[in-house]
């Protein structure tokens, strides 16, 4: 025969089984229930409930003793898949039985450049005590490679990923990968920006409209009256901070003008960084900004290459031209010109990010933060 093993017990090994009365011992009772425990967990954070029921309601759904669930308890707890808080009871971590199954992607444009190494270290330092490893995947803000890499991670799923959308103004042609990968039971937590066409993912980000809207009323403080805006066009940042900037300007009575409103893509960016391409820059200036007094940039790496252009051009600075921008990096405080900038707390976006996607994993509540 083949498929079938027969089991002869001697009484020696039917007594390891079986106690005298031919029920089953606690040693095999408590694993069993520590088993039916790991499923219920796995049904408990789909529905978002994080705590176990009380070991009383766990012994009548089982039919076991207190003591064994005690013991089945205490296994789950050794594996890291619940944690006990004396009088509360029993919660749920989110961590996986599988070694394999606790790590946890970050999707990112970068890992070497701007505020993304100290976004990932701020990640790690959350992820890591919760018993979660992590592995980075850069997509230069390119469509094609974050497709590239969600098809590799379609075969091996992981148990999450953190991901700043690629090109997060534009419609994107990965919605279906990203579906496919949450169907997997991968949770998804956006950094930055966000895919509207997913609405129901959580999303960790800065408020770019009031950010706008409190760099425009500054200037304008400084009785400024004639600002301009630099603006990135294929991020969703960029939209909403030139949705900020257009509003505040009209609603304190300020000029608005379209030709005063620069803008400039992934690929002028990536020119800028790598060979220190700044034509388009120097365009801006000549173009959009000569009847200026102030600009908005979109972030403090727009800000600092414009101090050179304008220096060039014959500004004087910060006379000639006042330079606001985001993000409060090392880029805002060159030799030359101290960039008044905004900033959120230091270290809050990587660790509100990783603790909204632990939350997440623990089936406790979690929402949208900005």
């Amino acid at each position: 025969m083949t498929g079938i093993q027969i089991l002869y017990l001697n009484r020696e090994e039917f007594v390891r089984f079986f106690n005298m009365n031919g029920e089953v011992p606690m040693a095999i009772k408590y694993r069993w229930v520590a088993e039916r425990l790991e499923l219920m967990i796995e049904r408990q954070i789909q529905k978002g409930i994080h705590k176990l029921p009380t070991e009383q309601e766990l012994c009548g759904r089982y039919r076991v003793s207190r003591q064994t669930v005690r013991t089945a308890l205490k296994l789950l707890e050794q594996k890291g898949l619940i944690a006990g808080k004396q009088g509360s009871g029993y919660y749920i971590t989110g961590r996986s039985a599988k070694p394999q199954g606790n790590v946890i992607g970050i999707l990112i444009s970068s890992d070497q450049e701007y505020i993304y190494p100290g976004v990932i270290t701020d990640i790690r330092s959350i992820l890591s005590p919760a018993g979660f490893t992590d592995r980075v995947f850069t997509t230069d803000n390119s469509v094609s490679r974050e497709r590239e890499i969600l098809l590799s991670l379609l075969k091996n799923p992981l148990r999450g990923l953190i991901v700043e959308g690629s090109k997060s103004a534009l419609p994107n042609p990965n919605l279906d990968l990203y579906r496919r990968l949450m169907k997997t039971g991968c949770r998804l937590v956006f950094l930055f920006n966000y895919y509207p066409a997913l609405p129901d993912c959580l999303c960790v980000k800065d408020d770019n409209y009031y950010g706008s809207t409190l760099l425009v009323q500054y200037l304008a403080a400084q009785g400024h009256r004639e600002i301009g805006g630099i603006f990135k066009a294929d991020d969703l940042q960029g939209a909403e901070r030139y949705q900020g900037y257009m509003e505040a300007m009209r609603d304190l009575g300020l000029p608005l003008s379209d030709e005063r409103v620069c803008w400039y893509g992934s690929r002028e960016l990536d020119r800028l960084l790598h060979s220190r391409d700044t034509r388009f820059l120097r365009n801006m200036v000549t173009d959009c900004l000569s009847g200026c007094t102030a600009v908005v940039c979109y972030n403090d790496i727009i800000a600092y290459y414009l101090v050179d252009e304008l220096l060039l051009a014959g500004y004087e600075l910060p006379s000639g031209m006042a330079i606001a921008a985001f993000d409060n990096t090392y880029f805002s405080n060159s030799d030359v010109l101290t960039v008044t900038t905004l900033s959120h707390q230091p270290h809050e976006m990587g660790t509100r990010a990783a603790e909204a996607m632990i939350r997440q994993l623990s089936g406790l509540p979690v929402s949208s933060q900005e």
